[in-house]
């Protein structure tokens, strides 16, 4: 055999591996748009979350309780997530939802005749008070890597007045991150 053929031979021998190792690899490589799906939910895949693990709170046609009553109300149950490498402070905030009461053109009861309790792990983290006029609940520090699971309880304050009356009580509860 001359160098020529070995040549030759050697040639279709890589040439016959290359064609095998390209059709093995497209037969076996996901599809392109699942691997850009998984790499989307990889990249939207949030860090730091507050998730719900009840209904939202609902106070339809509510009267003024006591702090007694009120503390007995089925709570809105949530969590907050930190899935980072570090501690994160954060803020609960309950924020009134404006954008849908201006689309029903509506009156918004004022954060003064709402009393609220937070619980977390059967310690109470917020005694019964009535919530600030910024909606901030409670500031605290989550460890990396770990989850807090908290109950809510919101009522209408004993001693509202006719202001209260023919309100329209519609938010959500939302963690801030701070700094």
């Amino acid at each position: 055999m001359s160098c020529r053929e070995n040549r030759k031979s050697i040639l279709s021998i890589i040439i016959v591996l290359f064609f095998l190792v390209f059709m093995t690899c497209f037969v076996y490589l996901p599809k392109q748009e699942n691997l850009l799906s998984s790499l989307a939910f990889l990249q939207n895949q949030e860090n730091f979350y507050l998730k719900d693990l009840s209904q939202g709170i609902l106070l339809n046609d509510a009267v003024p309780v006591t702090d007694e009553i009120g503390m007995q109300y089925e709570p809105y149950k949530f969590k907050v997530v930190n899935n980072s490498n570090s501690d994160i402070t954060y803020r609960i905030v309950f924020r009134s939802d404006y954008s849908k009461m201006n689309i029903r053109k509506v009156d918004v009861l004022s954060n003064q005749y709402l009393r609220i309790s937070l619980n977390s792990n059967n310690k109470i983290l917020v005694n019964p008070m009535t919530l600030s006029e910024d909606g901030i609940i409670y500031t605290t520090t989550i460890q990396a890597h770990s989850e807090e699971r908290f109950e809510l309880r919101m009522w209408l304050d004993w001693n509202s007045d006719n202001d209260a009356m023919d309100k329209v009580f519609i938010g959500k509860v939302e963690v801030d991150k701070l700094g």
